[in-house]
């Protein structure tokens, strides 16, 4: 058998077994996302480093929108469909973050320059990404607009950040036109709003309306706190924060889950930590826990729940940093990989499963910081299993809660489970999740193995073929000597 056709049955029986990715990426319960501070990211464009300190973590560091776009292959590869990225408007001096507002219709030329933002929003569409920015109501007290008498009311002062208050018509007005601006003029796919249940609630209906109206399908995100009046709010996508704050504290250290009433089943987006938290991996420092083991449990909880996950950058190396500018840090490309294969084997479970972004969700069990969860959408289901406990854990699942004749086929650990006595029986290594497809039980696999007897017998065939003929040689070459 030649070495072509023994390449080629491998090549077969490898892609046979790749997992099939989703083809619909519309809805937002499809979209993974990828929060990122322009400034703390990349530089890609030396030519806009204006007073750039590195020892000053309120210094402007280099990181623009060219450096962002250079780095879209990066982030596609993780399995990110859409990038949230922090303001680019006109900033003070201390504004690195985008927060310190001077003008929201001039782009900031730190972060880079208005064509540059075109075109890295066509570069991410090419790679059929979204591009979200956050859209903030804090500003400068370099603002104009604070010498306007006429405009007393539409400012609120706490401490030293000064925000517009969106209770008052003129501010409305305001932020219906910028945000209208921009989109025009840059292609914009959506808007990430924080203290969202500051925002009227007719207000934010009306910007979801307006800002469809001048272009399908963009999303209106909203950050905030959970409540009755949430329900009001026309958004595409809630980010409970206080959940999230407190998920991430449960997920950073071991023996304990956050229980099913606080995270599933509902239409919202969650994160592990934001511009406007600690890091997570400062979190699991101080519970004393490792901080790759961890990130990954809590990366693989966030993906493999019915919310949209969102990833603070740096997540995916570990990044380290306390609250307030600590956790700006500007990002290490050059980092441990670990973290970023698994968050892309992560995404890829989620895109293949159906059941887990769209499907309802029933929690099994959770005990000793194991949890089972079922998922069903439209005949598929899955079986989300963590073990979020140091120590090696075993838990029985009843036949009936799944069917019979099934079995339970591992996408992120691997590994087949079949029913036994009524019982699945499913032991996970400590601080180890893994997810099942649920399938028929198609008994053992006889092409399969098939398969690997002939491909296996057929290289051990040419490989004795081959020493056969070498030895000839070596015969050939003695007599002529």
């Amino acid at each position: 058998m030649g070495r072509k056709l023994i390449s080629l049955l491998l090549g077969m029986l490898f892609v046979s077994f790749i997992p099939v990715q989703a083809d619909a990426r519309e809805p937002i319960k499809d979209e993974i996302m990828y929060h990122v501070m322009v400034n703390r990211f990349q530089n890609g464009d030396e030519r806009n480093d204006l007073n750039v300190d590195y020892n000053n973590p309120l210094s402007f560091y280099g990181g623009d929108i060219k450096g962002l776009q250079n780095r879209i292959p990066y982030i596609k590869d993780m399995g990110f469909t859409t990038i949230i990225i922090t303001p680019v408007f006109k900033n003070d001096e201390r504004g690195y973050h985008g927060y310190n507002v001077t003008d929201h219709y001039q782009m900031d030329e730190r972060f880079g320059t208005l064509p540059q933002m075109k075109q890295f929003i066509e570069q991410a569409h090419k790679e059929k990404m979204k591009v979200v920015m956050e859209l903030p109501l804090t500003i400068s007290e370099k603002h104009p607009m604070l010498k306007d008498s006429s405009k007393n009311d539409w400012f609120t002062k706490q401490g030293e950040t000064i925000s517009l208050k969106s209770d008052q018509p003129g501010v409305q007005a305001y932020i219906e036109d910028v945000g209208e601006w921009w989109i025009k003029q840059t292609n914009l796919d959506g808007y990430y709003l924080t203290d969202i249940n500051d925002f009227p609630a007719a207000f934010v209906n009306r910007l979801s309306e307006q800002f469809k109206h001048e272009k399908k399908g963009f999303y209106l995100i909203g950050e905030g706190k959970n409540g009755e009046d949430i329900k009001s709010r026309s958004l595409d996508l809630f980010v409970n924060q206080e959940q999230s704050i407190e998920q991430a504290k449960e997920l950073s250290r071991s023996g304990s889950l956050p229980q099913l009433s606080n995270h599933f089943n509902q239409v919202g987006g969650a994160f592990l930590d934001s511009p406007r938290t600690e890091r997570f991996t400062r979190t699991i420092l101080q519970a004393s826990e490792h901080p790759v083991v961890r990130t990954k449990q809590a990366l693989t909880y966030l993906y493999l729940s019915s919310s949209v996950p969102i990833v603070y950058y740096g997540t995916e190396i570990a990044l380290d940093g306390g609250k307030g500018t600590d956790a700006h840090r500007l990002m290490n490309f050059q980092s441990n990989p670990e973290i970023i294969e698994y968050i892309t084997k992560l995404a890829g479970v989620r895109a293949e499963l159906m059941s887990v972004r769209q499907g309802e969700v029933t929690q099994l069990s959770n005990d000793k910081g194991m949890g089972v969860y079922l998922y069903k959408d439209e005949g598929e289901q899955a079986l989300f299993v963590i073990n979020n406990n140091s120590r090696a854990q075993v838990v029985q699942i009843e036949e009936k809660e799944i069917g019979e004749d099934q079995e339970l086929r591992g996408l992120v650990e691997g590994g087949i489970i079949r029913a036994l006595n009524g019982q699945y029986s499913i032991q996970l290594d400590s601080d180890s999740s893994n997810i099942y497809r649920i399938a028929k039980d198609k008994g053992v696999n006889i092409w399969y193995i098939s398969m690997m007897v002939f491909v296996y017998g057929g290289f051990l065939i040419f490989l004795i073929a081959a020493s056969k003929k070498r030895k000839k040689r070596k015969l050939t070459n003695a007599e002529k000597q």
